[in-house]
């Protein structure tokens, strides 16, 4: 009831806004730059004031999070992290700091190797090795690390996202992704890079579900990082298929090989890292696939500000079936042989389960969401992963109850294992929302996000058709309300609504969901747990969502 209250209440207040600008009460820039002062406000008010439920002492902090209490100190001394006087606080111990806000200072530098002069060589030299299978492909990744002037930004780009968010101001039901005129934009967006399905590789690429396609039908991919990523997919998943697309995989993988040795999957991902950042795209289509396969360059890319923040309906480190993707799971319910490798699965479980045939919740690139971005230690800093209870408790009592008592209790066994994993990373903040309605529309788009970039989800069926997602760099904004092919007082409603798309924006919310219980922190970031302490968590969430 009290949730109604409060959306009516939003929805009265943003009505009298409209009013007072459309009825010419108060001119319409004045009342939009009134209320993104008071917005501002509001926001600064919250940080400064709230007290963050992870209040430890200076010395708590450094030995949890493992730097020195000097250090702290100077952090606290020098502003890089707030202090907080706390319940309880006395002189003895001195301020409390909090320990999320630690561990994100703690981990603000990026510990990847820089682009240097040989790193790109060996990039070019798998780009010359895998120009037998992928020629045009190769050609022209190669041309986007060489060429300084190399270049695919696009108005195009711009007037998409402008029409995402215009299509997001509607109130309630009115709420959209984009306008028909938006998504007629959005289909008659052209890869940068092309490829011919017809060809050996590119077969492969579609069976794998990693090509986007526009109106015209060309499919292709809108980024040179992207196009590397379709080569790590290939080289890994797609080597598992025994056809003749799966001696494409294959080749790729030996020539990864050649060049990087048994070290080729981690410097294939550095690869995909390392020419993202050299040529960023301010806006990416993704398939389900490209979705997954990217994180790891995504999280990489945020540890430098030194946190992120997820939402999810369909909780990996819950559902075990969304965790591995559908032919790992099939082989692990009935203890089949598998591969070494995480991605590996039996030719048995992938016959006839290309990635592009299967539902985006069984997808088997899955798995590298989670071994090779989320749970990976060797990516730093905080990240938040908000999901939503009343969804995963839904999946998960669905896929238990289609099995026998034995499958049944090893699929729960899964399902805690895979939980308990996930909280003994110290880097993880996992938080639930109990709430059906309060998990919004907003979260419900929003895969992931940092500052430099956030991952839009599109739901809507005609969206999905062209595209899983968009992932949208945030340096791209303020372009977006500059270059609004619209009047002036849609053009200030649309300076209001970007925001949406802001990080701050974004984290102020999440804290406050933590701040008035609308979502329940099951770890907080910069915690380790030990196994007994994360086992027990895992089994009274799946044992409470299953009762």
């Amino acid at each position: 009831m009290q949730n109604t209250g409060d959306e009516s209440i939003s929805i009265a207040l943003e009505r009298l806004a409209l009013t007072l600008g459309e009825s010419g009460a108060v001119p319409v820039p004045e009342l939009v730059r009134a209320l993104e002062r008071a917005a501002e406000r509001l926001r600064t008010k919250t940080v400064s004031d709230e007290l963050p439920a992870d209040l430890v002492t200076q010395a708590e902090a450094s030995r949890a999070v493992g730097v020195s209490r000097q250090a702290v100190n100077q952090w606290v001394r020098n502003g890089v992290v707030r202090s907080y006087a706390g319940s309880g606080s006395t002189s003895r111990y001195g301020p409390k700091v909090s320990l999320a806000e630690i561990a994100i200072a703690a981990n603000r530098r990026s510990r990847d190797v820089p682009f240097a002069s040989g790193r790109r060589r060996e990039v070019l030299d798998f780009l010359e090795l895998v120009e037998r299978d992928a020629d045009t492909l190769a050609r022209e990744v190669r041309r986007a690390v060489v060429d300084d002037s190399y270049d695919n930004h696009t108005p195009e780009q711009i007037r998409v996202l402008a029409e995402f968010v215009v299509a997001s101001m509607g109130l309630g039901d009115e709420q959209r992704e984009f306008t028909p005129e938006g998504l007629t934009l959005l289909s008659e967006l052209e890869p940068s890079i092309t490829v011919d399905t017809a060809t050996p590789f590119g077969g492969l690429a579609d069976a794998l579900g990693v090509l986007v396609r526009s109106a015209r039908g060309n499919a292709g991919f809108d980024s040179p990082a992207t196009a590397l990523l379709a080569l790590f997919g290939s080289a890994t998943v797609g080597a598992l298929y025994p056809d003749e697309r799966g001696d494409v995989g294959r080749n790729l993988r030996g020539a990864a090989r050649e060049v990087w040795g048994e070290d080729w999957v981690e410097r294939l991902l550095d690869a995909v890292f390392h020419v993202g950042g050299l040529r960023p795209s301010p806006l990416t289509r993704f398939t389900a696939s490209l979705t997954y396969l990217d994180n790891n360059r995504f999280l990489r890319r945020a540890q430098a500000a030194g946190v992120s923040i997820a939402y999810s309906r369909g909780p990996g480190p819950l559902l075990p079936q969304r965790f591995y993707g559908a032919p790992i799971l099939r082989d692990m319910m009935r203890d089949a042989a598998r591969p070494p490798e995480p991605w590996a699965f039996t030719p048995e479980s992938g016959a006839d389960a290309w990635p592009v045939q299967l539902e985006s919740g069984a997808n088997p690139f899955r798995i590298v969401n989670y071994e090779y971005a989320l749970l990976d230690p060797e990516i730093h800093g905080i990240r938040r992963y908000c999901f939503s209870a009343p969804d995963a408790r839904r999946d998960l009592r669905a896929y238990a109850a289609a099995l026998s008592g034995r499958e049944r209790h090893r699929y729960v066994e899964y399902a805690v294992e895979v939980l308990t994993r996930t909280l003994l990373q110290r880097n993880i903040e996992l938080s639930a929302i109990d709430s059906e309605p309060d998990f919004d529309w907003w979260k419900d788009h929003i895969i992931r996000s940092s500052q430099p970039e956030v991952l839009l989800g599109l739901r809507d069926d005609r969206a999905r058709k062209v595209a899983h997602a968009l992932l949208v760099s945030t340096s791209l904004l303020p372009e977006v309300v500059e270059a609004a092919l619209t009047d002036g007082s849609l053009r200030d409603r649309l300076r209001i609504y970007i925001k949406n798309l802001e990080f701050d924006v974004i984290d102020a919310r999440y804290r406050d969901d933590a701040r008035r219980g609308i979502s329940r922190v099951l770890k907080t970031g910069g915690v380790a747990l030990d196994e007994t302490e994360a086992r027990a968590i895992a089994e009274r969430e799946i044992h409470a969502m299953l009762a």
